[in-house]
């Protein structure tokens, strides 16, 4: 939830949802009187109901993620800032190792583990279309192809790809791609392809 000025009743309704609000306090007090003799009495703020995680002696991931993911948005928003975009875009990768939380299905978790994803598969797109616009193709190609990693259920990411070697001229990994999308999408989930895609790869074929 952020990790700054949480309220406590919502705290309370998402860790203990079926237990009388004097316990679900008692039990929210006594977490938070644990917490504090894990990690520092001074980590953890209290004030008028909220709680907060002491940015001045905590660090977290999320904190991290969240400040390079506006730096990175206001550097793509400037002309022709390859070499930051670069740095930021595999400072973010490097930072994101897998789904928040993954262990946990509360719908809060499940929620941010969704933004999270989102934010950072649209700030990739975003980088990749800046790297295709300077003519940077492998980028653009890793790029691409780590979007896909990351959302591979997706048709869209796969066309993506395909287009993107094509204007490569490299039609044997547009259709390898194509593939793939078949492999995954088409025998692993009886998802049904667009049209848009068995024509991308129609004319691949007759290419070659």
């Amino acid at each position: 939830m952020g990790g700054r000025n949480v309220n406590g009743n919502l705290l309370k309704e998402i860790l203990w949802p079926d237990t009388e609000d004097d316990l679900a306090g008692l039990s929210l007090g006594t977490s938070l009187h644990r917490l504090r003799k894990l990690i520092g009495k001074e980590a953890v703020l209290l004030n008028t109901g909220m709680v907060s995680l002491n940015d001045s002696c905590c660090c977290l991931d999320l904190w991290i993620f969240e400040t390079i993911s506006c730096k990175l948005e206001n550097v793509l928003k400037c002309g022709d800032p390859q070499p930051v975009v670069t740095e930021l875009a595999d400072q973010l990768m490097t930072l994101y190792r897998g789904t928040f939380l993954k262990n946990y299905d509360s719908g809060w978790i499940l929620l941010k583990q969704e933004q999270l994803l989102d934010r950072l598969i649209r700030l990739l797109n975003l980088s990749a279309d800046c790297y295709e616009q300077y003519g940077e193709n492998e980028r653009t190609s890793r790029l691409l192809s780590k979007i896909l990693e990351l959302r591979p259920l997706s048709e869209a990411n796969y066309r993506r790809l395909m287009q993107h070697y094509i204007k490569l001229d490299r039609p044997d990994q547009a259709l390898h791609i194509y593939r793939q999308c078949q492999r995954i999408l088409s025998g692993g989930f009886n998802i049904p392809l667009s049209s848009e895609i068995h024509r991308l790869a129609r004319q691949l074929q007759a290419g070659a």
